[in-house]
């Protein structure tokens, strides 16, 4: 009887080394000893599986409707941070004002219209065209007045602003803004945006576009291509991948099991994922109603998003609708020309709103001033004491109480008094528009602060102007008010009914 030996040869991994850094690198001492690891690895080998050749898709467009108030902002073609951030009357550049000042100050000369008022003077421009403040009238205060003045709209000829003018969509108690777009009838609504980039993940919607909504139908037939991503490995052995890239390059413990399971997602599977390209058109809703993917082997596959959870959707619009905004990708942004600091103080149990640049310059630190010594100082006498109520508080800080209005609790702005000297005096009201609400028309309260809009460690709240363009290519400037978090709420050290100490006089 013949004795036949089969002689086995397995390559195993060594279970006791612990170094997952030398299996990533994958080192090779033989360029021949690649060829072995790929038949090993079965990469000559071909697999009982199909491959996406080809793919076919059908998405609509729903186009998204201008505010309401707002028809000359469309957001097919507007920025979206345009639209939302917009004031009114920012037409009215400086030199825009300056411009209509005197071309409307000579046609009323002309016709015998005195404008010679202080009040129709340039006032309040942003450095440095402060210069100009009350060298002559004022475009946007004369616009403003017409009626009352008798002038006639045709004297400001280009420079008047457009028709209408933006709505104001900055909630000043909220410190952040509220908008509602419409889509087919579905509302999209933005809630406490604090400016800057406007996204897809920014609205949420009431409900599903309806499945016959209106716009442009797009359908295609193209070719899937491999899921690519820095730091993706590449999907055969014998390619040299980039020296920088170390997926395992800091192995986690094991407290950190989440980031094991993503390296094994990545190394295993990312060769397994396609992608393919979508044309979309900004300002709409794009809903892919079908997609279909043909194999290798020629059968079809029609796919379904996932129902369960998805990362990348708009809440309340179903899983294959995405909302594309025509975002301002690198807009100019000016210097700041408003800022504003808000915080707790929970020693003197207020809300304390500094204003630290009002206008495009930096508001000057006021500390207190040095005391005036004695003409003589009696150097054999006794020191004496004066009595004060309280310490000094800067100008340029406005205090917040909280009161309940309109069955609500809010912060709201105080005026304070210095009681530092021998007489009280009221300290400056706030100059800046962040810190005045338009619809108090200048009665108490004139601002309010929502609690919640405040936070812990305070905010910071800027105004500047942007510049960016249209998809048309026009441009498009506008007022941003932005809150930004702040790592230390505003404190000031107030002492009451303190004792100064005062040198003996002869």
């Amino acid at each position: 009887m013949a004795l036949i030996v089969d002689a086995v040869h397995r390559l195993e991994a060594d279970p006791f080394q612990t170094d997952l850094a030398r299996g990533f690198r994958a080192e090779v001492a033989d360029p021949a000893w690649l060829l072995g690891r790929q038949w090993q690895l079965g990469e000559h080998a071909g697999e009982d599986a199909s491959s996406p050749v080809r793919l076919r898709y059908q998405a609509r467009l729903t186009p998204i409707e201008p505010v309401d108030g707002q028809p000359n902002l469309d957001p097919r073609t507007t920025p979206a941070e345009a639209v939302v951030e917009a004031e009114p009357g920012d037409s009215w550049t400086p030199g825009r004002r300056v411009a209509a000042g005197r071309a409307v100050a000579t046609r009323a000369a002309a016709a015998g219209i005195a404008l010679d008022h202080p009040q129709l003077l340039l006032a309040e421009l942003p450095a440095p065209y402060d210069l100009l403040n009350g060298t002559g009238l004022d475009g946007r205060t004369l616009w403003r007045q017409r009626t009352e003045l008798g002038l006639d709209e045709g004297w400001f000829g280009a420079l008047r602003p457009p028709e209408p003018e933006p709505a104001d969509l900055w909630d000043p108690a909220e410190l952040s803004y509220h908008a509602r777009f419409r889509a087919d009838g579905v509302y999209l609504t933005l809630e406490r945006h604090d400016g800057g980039d406007l996204d897809w993940y920014s609205v949420d919607a009431d409900a599903p576009l309806p499945p016959d909504s209106g716009g442009p139908v797009l359908a295609a037939e193209l070719f899937p291509g491999r899921l690519r991503f820095p730091g993706a490995p590449v999907p055969r052995w014998w390619q040299i991948e980039d020296g920088k890239v170390d997926i395992g390059g800091y192995p986690p413990d094991r407290a950190h099991l989440s980031t094991l399971l993503l390296i094994d997602l990545i190394v295993n599977r990312s060769d397994d994922w396609f992608a393919f390209p979508v044309d979309a058109v900004a300002g709409h809703v794009l809903t892919l109603d079908k997609v279909v993917v043909v194999d290798s082997f020629g059968d079809e596959w029609p796919l379904e998003p996932a129902k369960d959870w998805s990362l990348f959707r708009t809440h309340g619009l179903d899983h294959g609708s995405l909302v594309v905004w025509a975002s301002a990708a690198t807009p100019l942004a000016g210097p700041v020309l408003d800022e504003v600091t808000i915080g707790t103080d929970e020693d003197a149990n207020l809300v304390w709103a500094v204003e630290r640049r009002l206008r495009g310059r930096d508001v000057p630190a006021d500390a207190d001033p040095p005391p005036t010594p004695p003409a003589r100082i009696d150097t054999t006498g006794r020191p004496g004491f004066a009595y004060r109520p309280m310490t000094r508080i800067p100008p340029r800080w406005h205090p917040y109480v909280i009161e309940e209005v309109a069955g609500r609790r809010r912060f709201v702005q105080g005026r304070a008094a210095d009681l530092s000297g021998p007489a009280a005096a009221l300290l400056p009201e706030a100059e800046s528009d962040l810190l005045i609400d338009p619809a108090s028309g200048g009665v108490h309260p004139t601002h309010q602060l929502e609690p919640a809009a405040v936070g812990s460690a305070g905010v910071r709240v800027e105004r500047r102007a942007m510049l960016a363009r249209a998809t048309d290519g026009s441009p498009v400037l506008w007022t941003q008010r932005r809150r930004l978090p702040l790592l230390a709420p505003p404190g000031l050290r107030l002492r009451f009914d303190t004792l100064d100490l005062v040198p003996p006089v002869p």
